[in-house]
């Protein structure tokens, strides 16, 4: 079975109750289960949290609800540990996570990555974005040198970085992974691949700014 997951925290010391507040007057997170629903690509979806308040959105949207322990909910608590445990739980062959922190991710962006999963025999697939502007790593330059004149940006060799709103795991590699490295988000083994993402479904809201700028795009998309 392919399933998809939403994981929404209920607590959120950024942004408050961030994943239920209102974007262009319906939950964050309920953007997310549109797009997910409207691909009809997965054979369940779930909503993942430790708040019984997401119990009732999973269902007002006809979706099935995961309750996830407490102590996975917490800030010290992993993305590696609360998918663990989902896939301990839910019968699922492969993972698909979509943030409802990327509330522009459209069906269409969720499509593309579902295919490219299968495409190319990933057990895990990353979405990526890029950034093409001098970058530095521990005060060391990583794709410029200091001693040239700096070239246009659209000639600098891009970085690219972790988008993190779409993310694929196959479950048994993942399961092996986590008892190997204790670790199985990055894949360390099995076939890794890496999808990209560009324009508004690279915006991540983590911030009060980055709900602001979320609202002044919905407007505009509006």
């Amino acid at each position: 079975m392919n399933i998809a997951m939403i994981p929404a925290r209920l607590g959120s010391k950024r942004v408050k109750n961030k994943n239920l507040r209102l974007l262009g007057g319906k939950p964050l997170v309920e953007h997310v289960i549109d797009s997910v629903k409207q691909t009809n690509l997965f054979d369940k979806i779930y909503l993942n949290s430790e708040g019984d308040i997401f119990k009732e959105v999973a269902y007002n949207n006809g979706i099935n609800f995961y309750k996830r322990p407490n102590q996975l909910a917490s800030d010290t608590a992993t993305n590696d540990e609360f998918v663990e445990d989902f896939i301990s739980n839910i019968d699922c062959e492969n993972i698909f996570q979509i943030l409802p922190t990327s509330p522009f991710v459209s069906s269409n962006n969720i499509s593309n990555f579902f295919e490219y999963f299968f495409e190319h025999s990933c057990h895990t697939l990353i979405s990526q974005k890029e950034v093409r502007i001098e970058c530095t790593y521990e005060n060391t330059p990583i794709n410029y040198d200091k001693t040239k004149q700096t070239p246009p940006s659209q000639e600098l060799t891009p970085i690219m970085a972790y988008a993190c709103s779409l993310m694929a795991w196959n479950s048994a590699m993942f399961i092996k992974n986590m008892s190997k490295f204790k670790c199985a988000y990055h894949g360390p083994e099995g076939k890794t691949g890496y999808f990209k993402l560009d324009g508004f479904a690279t915006v991540d809201i983590d911030e009060e700014f980055d709900f602001l700028l979320a609202e002044q795009i919905h407007n505009l998309l509006k």
